[in-house]
């Protein structure tokens, strides 16, 4: 029997073998930064900090942080790549940009080796969920200079899939694709998974009974970690749904394993994680929530060290039954600090909204639109009901889902159905955000 584990030696690690790599690894970042990067080694002098005083694991708290403004400012500083870079342009082999969804895309440079690690991290995420050598995969995105849609590919590729590349297709041709071939790993945003399935079923195609396949892991968004959106996902396809977490800054690091035991494992030999309390920034203990904070010890083209991620995450405090021993979060990134909202002195995350609406089966699509109406913040969410959904229905269904929101939030929202097919469908990340509100912090 083949081991459940690409690289058991780390996944299965003790954490005294674990905290003596992180620490060599630390060092060695630290060391390459401070040489290398100006952009570092002035954050470095600011702090009055050298590489010696980095000694342990625990130093880490030592170094500064970095956020994206900090880096965004560095390239409109210093263009097109800012003083952040370590290597020389030319020697790097990719350039990949963030999406650009809070703001300007940075741009970001890998090496050789850089891309080859990052790729197999990847492939180590890809292979917990189940995905193996004889699997079919189609990585359903349309590519352009976002990562984490190359990075699949070839982490695909490196556990020896075969591989249909489909990035220039339509999607009606991905479903006949879907039809015609054994294609049983599907890799997409959940909100493309769910129009694909959507568009087959206007056809009279049965996804879940005509298509082959078993896994499906989605990226580029949030969504198949909240449970609604993940039961609708595999539903359609009747297969295994898997949340992969990562970013173009920090790279792969966080994934669900086959066990779906609802833990998100941390690939924490690539990127060392400290979890902080929101207001004095000190680690939080199993069972806590905080600020994920990342450092990746290996990326050296563009070091990211103490990168505030801005998720908000929580320390589990119990182990998966899989048997990896790699430092573990409870569920997966429970929310954004940069996409949260106050309404009436509440904090209200976007995602919440959505594992309450995605509970009910008869919402196709919605839309929560932050607004103010006589002075009064009010949040207004519009609902696109499946066809199937009755015209009498929806009075009921305003009432049902207008009480599940304020038990959830805590608030009282508006709701209101909308005519079936009115609100558009994403195949990227989807923006089903609207703040009409002005001059409100968050």
């Amino acid at each position: 029997m083949k081991s459940r584990f690409y690289d058991p030696e780390i996944e299965t690690a003790s954490k005294d073998a674990l905290r003596k790599m992180q620490a060599k690894k630390l060092k060695a970042i630290v060391r390459h930064a401070w040489k290398h990067s100006p952009f570092y080694r002035r954050k470095f002098e600011e702090a009055n900090l050298t590489p010696d005083k980095i000694r342990s694991r625990e130093d880490i708290s030592r170094l500064p942080f970095v956020t994206k403004e900090d880096l965004r400012k560095s390239q409109e500083a210093h263009p097109p790549w800012g003083d952040i870079l370590t290597i020389k342009p030319e020697e790097c082999q990719r350039v990949h940009l963030t999406s650009g969804t809070t703001g300007k895309p940075l741009k970001i440079l890998d090496t050789v080796e850089d891309w080859s690690k990052f790729c197999h991290i990847y492939a180590r995420n890809l292979y917990a969920y189940g995905i193996r050598q004889t699997d079919m995969a189609m990585p359903a995105f349309s590519f352009g200079p976002w990562i984490g849609f190359w990075a699949g590919y070839y982490a695909c590729q490196e556990i020896g899939c075969l591989l249909f590349a489909s990035g220039g297709m339509k999607t009606e041709q991905r479903v006949d694709a879907l039809l015609t071939y054994p294609i049983t790993v599907l890799g997409c945003t959940p909100s493309y998974a769910l129009h694909l399935a959507d568009l087959a079923g206007k056809s009279g195609i049965n996804l879940s009974r005509q298509a082959k396949i078993r896994i499906s892991w989605h990226t580029g968004e949030a969504g198949a970690a909240i449970p609604g959106v993940k039961k609708k996902i595999e539903e359609a396809y009747a297969c295994k749904c898997f949340d992969f977490l990562g970013s173009t800054e920090i790279g792969p690091w966080g994934f669900n394993c086959e066990f779906q035991s609802g833990l998100t494992h941390v690939n924490e030999d690539w990127a060392y994680p400290e979890v902080l309390d929101l207001v004095t920034d000190e680690p939080v203990g199993p069972g806590q929530r905080g600020e994920l904070v990342l450092t990746n010890l290996e990326r050296k083209a563009n070091p990211f060290l103490r990168y505030r991620s801005r998720d908000i995450v929580q320390v589990a405090d119990r182990k998966c039954p899989c048997g990896r021993t790699l430092f573990a979060l409870e569920g997966s990134v429970l929310g954004r600090l940069d996409d949260m909202k106050k309404v009436r002195g509440i904090i209200v995350y976007p995602s919440k909204i959505e594992e309450i609406v995605r509970g009910f089966k008869e919402v196709e699509e919605f839309q929560a639109v932050f607004k103010r109406i006589h002075d009064l913040d009010e949040v207004l969410i519009k609902i696109d009901p499946v066809p199937e959904v009755d015209r009498g229905a929806y009075a009921s269904l305003q009432e049902k889902m207008g009480k599940a929101l304020q038990i959830g939030l805590g608030i009282r929202t508006l709701v209101e159905i909308l005519k079936c097919g009115s609100l558009p469908k994403w195949d990227h990340k989807a923006k089903r955000v609207v703040d009409e509100r002005k001059d409100v912090l968050f």
